[in-house]
């Protein structure tokens, strides 16, 4: 069994954190000028995920871009992985982002000197995919087709699959 607050620890010492603004800014274009935005307008400071999986070399020097969750929160002995999206995201992206933020997240902790064999079905990992509530209902009705379709595939993968809006977030983890 993984010792989810060791792991916390390890986290808080070594992860870089940014705020939850940094994390979940994007980019609009209005009137052809790209305007930053953001999902999530805290200065709250949250582990950046990103900076524990550094790019891939391949043998012809390209780049392989692992696909994983913004920001991951330990919370109640889980590991909650949290992926902003202010745009619209294909099945693909939904399906690479849930599976490699659990790869990444094994790896980077056995490299550290986690040991722990992992066991599925397991309820120790959760996936929410957090959108801005401004999105259009066409965009609304695929994240909604998107989380039943993964809850029903990933029911062995993560104890809870969520797709939510960044108010609800907020109020979910009292930013």
């Amino acid at each position: 069994m993984m010792k989810i607050s060791d792991i916390r620890v390890h986290f808080q010492n070594n992860v870089t954190k940014k705020t939850l603004k940094e994390i979940s800014w994007y980019e609009e274009k209005v009137n052809e000028v790209l305007i930053t935005k953001y999902l999530i307008n805290s200065r709250k400071l949250s582990f950046d995920f990103d900076t524990i999986n550094p790019k891939v070399k391949t043998k012809n020097t390209t780049s392989i871009e692992i696909k994983t969750a913004d920001t991951v929160y330990f919370k109640d002995n889980k590991v909650i992985f949290v992926e902003f999206k202010s745009s619209a995201i294909k099945k693909i992206e939904f399906r690479l982002k849930a599976t490699e933020s659990i790869i990444s997240f094994y790896n980077y902790i056995f490299k550290n000197g986690f040991t722990e064999q992992m066991c599925f079905p397991n309820n120790t990992f959760q996936m929410y995919f957090v959108y801005n509530k401004n999105c259009t209902p066409a965009r609304l009705q695929t994240f909604s087709l998107m989380e039943r379709e993964l809850n029903i595939e990933y029911k062995h993968f993560f104890s809870k699959l969520k797709v939510i809006d960044n108010d609800r977030f907020q109020k979910l983890f009292k930013i």
